[in-house]
Formats: C-alpha cells, sequence, structure tokens
C-alpha cells in the first residue's frame, strides 16, 4: 500500500507539466503536490508501524495489537466510515486513539476460511451502522 502511494504521487507529480500553467504556478502546484503526498504517505508508514493484528468481535468491538504498548498489548480501536467487505477482499479504515487513521488492506486466503465468512457476517451487522 505504501509503495502504491508512492508511485501515485510520483504518477500525479507527472501530470503537472501538462496542465495549461506557466511554470511558476507549475513549480508551486508540484511542490505542493509532494508535500502533500508525503505527509499522506508518512501518516500511513506511521499507522502501520504503530499497529499489529486487528481483531473484530461480534458485537462490532475492534481491538488492535498495539507494537509501542508495553508487552505488546492491545487497545481499542473503530473502524472507521468508508471500510469496504467484499467477498475476497476488505478495504478497513482504522482509527487507534493517539494516532491518525490508517487503511488496512485484507484479503481472504485461496482457501474459503472460517474467520474470513465471520468478518463478512459481522460487517453485514456493523457496517450498515
Amino acid at each position: 500500500m505504501l509503495l502504491g502511494g508512492v508511485v501515485l504521487s510520483l504518477a500525479g507529480l507527472g501530470l503537472v507539466p501538462l496542465l495549461p500553467l506557466d511554470v511558476v504556478p507549475q513549480a508551486i502546484l508540484a511542490v505542493t503536490w509532494l508535500c502533500l503526498s508525503g505527509r499522506e504517505v508518512q501518516a500511513f508508514r506511521r499507522g502501520y508501524a504503530g499497529g499489529g493484528a486487528l481483531r473484530i468481535a461480534a458485537d462490532g468491538q475492534v481491538i488492535l495489537q498495539c507494537h509501542e504498548c508495553r508487552g505488546g498489548g492491545w487497545q481499542p480501536a473503530r473502524l472507521c466510515p468508508g471500510s469496504v467487505v467484499l467477498p475476497r477482499v476488505a478495504w478497513l479504515r482504522v482509527d487507534p486513539p493517539g494516532r491518525r487513521p490508517y487503511a488496512e488492506l485484507v484479503s481472504a486466503e485461496r482457501q474459503e476460511s472460517e474467520e474470513w465468512r465471520r468478518l463478512q457476517v459481522i460487517w453485514r451487522h456493523i457496517g450498515a451502522a
């Protein structure tokens, strides 16, 4: 995901010279684009570095394994709007306390797993709320 963010940031930067603007506005836009996209990629990197496993309970409670916590403990987190669970892949937006929200791409195993089915059932109940 991080590599994709970097690649897309560079692709956006490559579009700036194609805009019908003078050189100075293009340079300002390019620097602004690099700063904003770099900030987002850095925020996602920090989000990934701080968290480990994610558990979603049947009642919708979410807990996140915290690498920064003493002993690698678990802390409550929240699923943000915009999370999506599909038959083979899920895009989960996680909001851990004290850190910026980040997104986690999760895919189903090749075989039909009971845990993935359980996630889909839970999501039918909490995803609509």
